[in-house]
């Protein structure tokens, strides 16, 4: 027997030698997806949940009261569907204007792995479909049992369900692209001022009901240039459609090579005070693109005034006394104006052997000047976030709970490889956090695969040891969360956190989860998830495009590794 064969038998002994675990999480696979066909699945948004009770104190059953938004993917994206410019930061989109060369530039300037000649033929390969070949469809966007596939569109995203006071909704909030335009709002097609589409691009982040936020991105037409657009956030008010573009907190359209960039990313309407909050980045001195508070007065029919755009201290490019991130970006604020978000290092100023995506809070979005908390500098997070660990904010609720994606290895990176991620729940301890409700998870925050250990290897055809959880995309007041997660059909070898699909043999697929809380559970912190200590060895085993490439690139999806 080999010694690989040896060390999996002993785990599995090892572990049915334990006394019962229990999970916090039921693990359930969403698979009606309305005829909706791809290679791989990704969750991206949950269902939010109206005036029901918490799913950790009542049976939720499988999640079906809440819907998952989900996306498919049958090659790398190259540059996301999602964002106003290259990889998030590439406002020259001259990394782009160099095809295959700009691409692995950008990796060895701003990743700084070892690979890279490998992840940019990747990433290369997808923008080129897209640019230069077919263009057949890759994101193809569905609602639990239903495709969500407006007319004409090539490929689609949902960033979110719209939030509804007081309610549940399934009304999509996200884009599509078509014959004459990379992006154009699913809620409908508001860039009527435009005689060719081509010229105009739009893109919807979040919905309260009352207003909707994006961006709206013009082409310069200068020099007959293909790529370069200017965009600036945008919020549309939902009774009429109109939109108030907001202006750049630096007014220059372009300085040299580099256009001016604004998005709003998500919303929060204070009724009492009668004072909308946004969430985004703004355009700042020197093209920088800045996380940003943006605040307005609401007087009557809703009208906007006073729009300020305020930027996040600590998390800026020039940061420090140099540029010492690329960019950032708040992603998120709940109802208490907790704010998330993140900051990425510039491949100049690596820290701890990787120019990482660090996630931050901000805690009150009403201060002035709002800073950034980094999520490694706080006490009940260092469980998770070492010092200079990489990866993508997912959302909050309105309890404060914080999900997402983080490392799980701190190996270098710069001049090696990409760390393993893993999806984290975090219940942040700031204004309005429920105190019953932090409890649940011991008052830290936690990698979601070791809330998922059952104890059980296999045995049944659900059982939670077939997954291990990648991404944690949203994350609804009842406390369910949509996720992606990597699939060993039947279970993993083991419980453990490295643990063999099929010894090694058995090739795993990367598909869409809900995570449900199971009432009444009780975590116990001994009931963490081991290791096998070993180097991964995966024959004729293997991951899909998207897990070794897409998520390296804190996914611009949302982003799977073993």
């Amino acid at each position: 027997m080999s010694s690989k064969l040896q060390l999996t038998t002993l785990a599995v002994l090892v572990s049915a030698a334990l006394p019962a675990q229990a999970a916090l999480y039921k693990v359930v696979e969403v698979t009606n997806t309305g005829g909706v066909t791809g290679a791989e699945y990704y969750g991206t948004a949950i269902q939010p949940s109206g005036s029901e009770a918490s799913c950790f104190t009542t049976d939720c059953e499988d999640g079906i009261a809440y819907a998952l938004a989900g996306e498919t993917r049958n090659r790398a994206a190259g540059f996301s569907y999602r964002e106003e410019v290259p990889f998030a930061m590439d406002n020259s989109f001259g990394y782009i204007k160099d095809n295959y060369d700009g691409f692995e530039y950008y990796c060895e300037s701003q990743l700084g792995y070892s690979t890279c000649e490998y992840w940019a033929s990747t990433q290369w390969s997808g923008w080129n479909i897209e640019t230069y070949g077919t263009n057949t469809p890759n994101s193809l966007a569905f609602i639990d049992g239903s495709a969500e596939k407006p007319t004409d569109s090539i490929n689609t995203v949902i960033n979110s369900f719209s939030k509804v006071s007081g309610a549940s909704s399934t009304i999509a909030i996200g884009n599509y692209s078509n014959a004459t335009s990379r992006n154009v709002p699913i809620s409908g097609d508001t860039l009527t001022d435009s005689a060719s589409k081509e010229w105009k691009q739009g893109r919807q982040w979040a919905s309260d009901g009352a207003y909707t936020v994006g961006s709206v991105s013009s082409k310069t037409g200068i020099g007959g240039e293909r790529y370069n657009y200017f965009s600036k956030a945008v919020i549309w008010k939902n009774t009429d459609g109109s939109a108030v573009e907001i202006p750049w907190a630096h007014n220059d359209q372009q300085d040299g090579d580099y256009y001016a960039q604004g998005s709003m990313r998500d919303l929060y309407v204070d009724n009492t005070t009668s004072t909308f909050y946004g969430v985004g980045y703004n355009n700042y001195k020197d093209q920088h693109m800045n996380a940003t508070i943006f605040t307005a007065e609401i007087g009557a029919s809703d009208t906007l005034t006073n729009i300020k755009s305020i930027q996040i201290n600590d998390a800026q490019v020039d940061a420090g006394d140099d540029n010492t991130n690329s960019n950032s970006v708040a992603t998120n604020i709940n109802s208490n104006l907790v704010a998330v978000g993140q900051a990425k290092r510039s491949g100049n100023y690596p820290q701890n052997g990787a120019a990482a995506n660090r996630l931050f809070i901000v805690p009150n979005a009403s201060v002035t000047p709002p800073s950034a908390n980094f999520l490694s500098d706080l006490a009940d997070a260092k469980s998770v976030f070492f010092n200079g660990a990489g990866g993508a904010m997912g959302g909050i609720n309105n309890f404060n709970e914080i999900v997402g994606r983080v490392d799980v290895e701190n190996n270098r990176e710069y001049d090696g490889k990409q760390r393993r991620q893993r999806a984290f729940i975090y219940p942040y301890n700031g204004n309005g956090t429920d105190v019953d409700r932090a409890k649940i998870f011991n008052n830290r925050a936690w990698i979601i695969d070791d809330l998922t250990n059952d104890g059980k290897v296999s045995g049944t055809t659900d059982n939670n040891n077939q997954f291990r959880i990648y991404d944690a995309s949203d994350i609804n007041d009842a406390g369910v969360i949509s996720a992606t997660a990597l699939k060993c059909s039947g279970g993993y070898d083991s419980t453990a956190h490295d643990a063999y699909c099929g010894n090694g043999e058995k090739k795993e697929k990367v598909v869409a989860v809900k995570l449900v809380p199971i009432a009444g559970a009780v975590l116990n912190p001994d009931d963490k998830r081991g290791y096998e200590n070993r180097t991964i060895e995966r024959q004729g085993g293997s991951l899909g495009f998207g897990a070794m490439t897409l998520l390296g690139l804190f996914g611009f999806m949302r982003k799977r590794i073993k």
